[in-house]
């Protein structure tokens, strides 16, 4: 019998702790491989960690409402034989970051993280160093006293990445959307308007690629993949998880998708696979609260969010005419250091008349 120590797993790019939410395991429990250990809650999601081994639970490290950093040691395990910990590596690395590596032609094992608890980051894959950082412990389930209200992981993340994303200079234009076509359309297939407009983003992509890219300091990354971030709003305050590969669905498939992860968000129920992806793109429901229209903030790693205000009736001018119609207001937020007010301006412009073509949208993929 062999002693294995499995760690705090990577929880999702730019992660670096969880809080033990509750143990579904013992003490001199025998485990299954992949069989759910602990239930942990980041500032993205709460996800069941499964085991990585098969065998006898000798150790939990930590108590319920624990904050474990990443890397640090969560279970100790006896195990048959020299077990070791299903994909594990020398140097800890995200899935986005590990994807990087693969498309590099880099062993992420030989990396040697320069982040926190040595995991790897991009800078370090594309030189060949890099690493992540821990974080305070949080008390769960907080409540207000008289004056003050304590902070839980999500809002402390959402504090977090507001104060870092207002660093950068993001503008925001606009534009009123004729969503005659867009219902009628959406209303055939039985959808929502949100996954058509997701999928008319990805279609304006390909022929507007800055949309989808992101500012890298001395250069900006141009990707091919895009990873459309959904807002959803939750009792615990907004999650942003990620629709992979969103160009290559159909408005099907992302209509099925999109309601997957709202549901598991609002659930607490996300897994690991729903939040680690990097998205190159967001996506902001602001209609579905009944706003009209709003400034959306850029997401990290993101260029560009578009907003999708309330879609309700309105005095249009068509063909020189009055007329009322359904309608809504479009909100691009975008970096102004990779995208020009033109160049936003004129993704937009496409974007809107991509909606509003009934030939356009019969050309999206069903």
């Amino acid at each position: 019998m062999a002693e294995r120590v499995f760690t705090m797993p990577d929880l999702g790019e730019g992660l670096a702790e969880g809080e033990i939410v509750a143990w579904l395991v013992a003490e001199g429990d025998t485990v299954e491989l992949n069989q759910p250990l602990v239930e942990i809650e980041t500032a993205k999601a709460t996800v069941e960690v499964p085991s990585p081994f098969a065998g006898v639970v000798r150790v939990l490290h930590g108590a319920v409402g624990a904050s474990v950093p990443v890397g640090a040691p969560l279970v100790t395990f006896e195990v048959a034989g020299t077990a070791e910990p299903r994909g594990s590596r020398s140097a800890g690395a995200t899935p986005p970051i590990r994807r990087l590596a693969k498309e590099l032609g880099v062993d992420i094992a030989t990396v040697e993280g320069s982040g926190p608890h040595g995991r790897a980051v991009e800078a370090d894959v594309r030189a060949a160093a890099a690493a992540p950082e821990g974080a305070r412990a949080v008390t769960p389930g907080a409540r207000p006293s008289e004056d003050r209200l304590e902070l839980d992981p999500v809002r402390r993340e959402i504090a977090a990445t507001l104060t870092a994303q207002a660093a950068i200079p993001q503008v925001t234009t606009f534009r009123t959307l004729d969503c005659t076509e867009l219902q009628r359309y959406r209303r055939e297939r039985g959808v929502s308007p949100l996954p058509v407009v997701v999928a008319a983003l990805c279609r304006t992509v390909g022929a507007h690629l800055l949309l989808n890219a992101r500012w890298a300091g001395d250069h900006i990354d141009l990707r091919r993949t895009v990873n459309v971030a959904i807002a959803v709003d939750t009792e615990h305050g907004l999650v942003v998880p990620v629709v992979r590969d969103a160009a290559g669905r159909s408005v099907a498939d992302l209509a099925a998708q999109i309601t997957h992860l709202a549901t598991a968000a609002r659930a607490g129920k996300l897994t690991l696979e729903d939040v680690a992806a990097a998205p190159t793109i967001a996506v902001s429901n602001t209609g579905s609260y009944g706003s009209e229209a709003g400034t959306p903030i850029l997401a990290p790693g993101t260029s560009v969010t578009l907003g999708l205000g309330l879609i309700s009736p309105r005095a249009l001018v068509v063909d020189g005419e009055v007329r009322p119609r359904e309608a809504c207001t479009l909100s691009l937020t975008f970096d102004h250091r990779v995208l020009d007010g033109a160049a936003a301006g004129a993704a937009l412009t496409d974007l809107v008349q991509l909606l509003q073509s009934a030939e356009g949208l019969r050309n999206l993929a069903g």
